[in-house]
């Protein structure tokens, strides 16, 4: 199955474009988040970089490829796949 991209923004807010007190990250799944579902599935990284999340926007894989490093990509989570015990 391939997956969508999502970048995801992290900070204490509000969401101000440019704003480099906000944290960026790439994660991937098979539909888009909302704000508090990416809050979930993020938990300890929104727990380590202070704040909460501001911003999911979809990107081209090209892009996600471009700005992120994905050499460990196939060990990432995936959101709203089911997670078999």
């Amino acid at each position: 199955m391939k997956y969508q991209y999502y970048e995801i923004c992290i900070g204490p807010g509000p969401f101000l474009p440019g704003d480099d007190s906000n944290f960026w990250m790439c994660i991937h799944g098979v539909r888009q988040p909302t704000l508090e579902e990416a809050e979930q599935f993020l938990a300890e990284d929104v727990k380590n970089n202070g704040g909460k999340v501001l911003a999911v926007n979809r990107i081209s894989a090209e892009d996600a490829s471009a700005l992120y490093d994905l050499s460990l990509e196939e060990r990432w989570p995936v959101f709203g796949e089911k997670v078999v015990p």
